[in-house]
């Protein structure tokens, strides 16, 4: 019975079933001889770690399995650790194997990988990673092969933006610290894209929800973020907790540009300097450390906005000075209007979230000086109003509260 064939180089054929050698006859009157020697493995695309400067691939099974390897998982050394994926492999004809698979991969474009969300510098433009790839005007007119983004998030949209929508209409609008919220998080890729286009000098900005626990603080928080990604505490969801080391927290931010964080209840933190922490999230790189030899480690880095949830105000713990208070927004008021409000609302994002950044990011692309513009007709508004201002706080913020109001367009 034939098969289809998938990939054919020399001696080496593979369809759907396996891998085979073909030996032709030793002497006149034998007949060729065929030995399979794996099951079906696909090598299905090759790219280029641009951070680890590594080529990468993705092995399949043709089927409905695929795992990514460095391309060294080819030599026969490595080969047979495919085994525990669900491959088979005959090891007397691992050579074989080997080389037939870097035949079928050196046949592949590469591909460029970045690690990140939001805004992603690249050498041909920038990207955008929210729910997929989005690709600038300068990508697509300097890039031949689409990139390949490895987000840290699971940003995936769930439900519907009708649904979420709908929840938007009946319960946020109308309600200005609920509609604030949602403004916060568009704010994240907003100020990463500003960032990127060297309009804003700051990365990020970092919003403090505070009051009692009646206050809907955790429910606007976890609004603001569903704007991107799921709203809900997880392990890679954009809702976290401050109880962690300061290098797990630094963790969860790396590589972020552009897509909202919520760090929830201030309190819960173990460790004492907050007010370094608070500097670092808002400049967007971490704390030097060294590895176990000494040598100083690449810093972790990001550039995105965090909103702190906590019953007391986030300065309590943290130096009182001009420099950490032009870098935070806190608002301690009540955010839902009542307890039905807030559980709408909860229920709502997490069926239903994921739809609103992917939407601002396509605009970002699409309409690039329009953005610019507006950003720099609220800077000029504030610039106006804040003329006689006494205090050296708020003429320093006003380019971040432009920027929320270039956000606010959006709704």
């Amino acid at each position: 019975m034939s098969h289809y064939i998938i990939f054919e180089a020399g001696p080496y054929q593979l369809d759907a079933k396996a891998w085979r050698k073909t030996f032709p006859p030793k002497k006149d009157g034998d007949k060729e001889k065929v030995v399979p020697i794996s099951s079906c493995i696909v090598v299905e695309a090759k790219f280029w770690h641009a951070s680890e400067n590594t080529e990468k691939i993705i092995i399949s099974n043709g089927k409905d399995k695929e795992h990514t390897f460095e391309s060294d998982i080819l030599t026969t050394r490595n080969l047979p650790s495919l085994i525990k994926y669900g491959h088979s492999i005959n090891e007397s004809y691992i050579r074989d194997l080997s080389y037939a698979l870097q035949l079928m991969r050196d046949e592949l474009p590469t591909s460029d990988l970045y690690d990140g969300s939001g805004i992603i510098e690249t050498p041909h433009g920038y990207i955008v990673m929210v729910d997929t790839v989005y690709t600038s005007k300068q990508y697509d007119q300097l890039a031949s092969l689409e990139p390949i983004v490895d987000s840290a998030y699971l940003l995936e949209p769930k439900g519907t933006f009708k649904d979420w929508l709908n929840m938007y209409m009946n319960e946020v609008k109308g309600h200005l610290l609920l509609e604030l919220a949602v403004i916060f998080g568009i704010s994240a890729l907003v100020t990463a894209f500003l960032k990127h286009k060297h309009e804003v000098e700051f990365a990020g900005i970092i919003f403090s929800f505070t009051g009692q626990s009646s206050t809907g603080k955790s429910t606007a928080a976890a609004l603001a973020v569903s704007v991107a990604g799921n709203p809900t505490k997880g392990n890679k969801t954009l809702f976290r907790s401050w109880n962690g080391t300061r290098n797990a927290l630094e963790g969860y931010l790396s590589n972020n540009y552009g897509i909202p964080m919520v760090f929830d209840e201030l309190s819960s933190a173990t460790f004492k300097d907050t007010t370094g922490l608070l500097y670092s999230i808002a400049e967007g790189q971490g704390r030097q450390r060294s590895n176990v030899h000494g040598e100083v480690k690449t810093p972790k880095n990001w550039g995105t906005s965090v909103i702190s949830t906590s019953e007391h105000s986030i300065f309590t713990d943290s130096a009182q000075n001009d420099g950490l208070r032009v870098r935070t927004i806190e608002i301690n008021e009540q955010f839902t209007t009542n307890a039905t409000n807030a559980d709408n609302i909860k229920k709502a994002v997490a069926l239903n979230y994921g739809h609103v950044l992917p939407l601002v990011a396509k605009y970002l692309i699409n309409r690039e000086d329009e953005v610019i513009q507006w950003f720099y007709k609220e800077v000029d508004w504030f610039k106006a109003k804040l003329k006689s201002e006494a205090n050296n706080t708020g003429i320093r913020m006003f380019k971040r509260y432009a920027v929320i109001t270039t956000s606010a367009q959006y709704f």
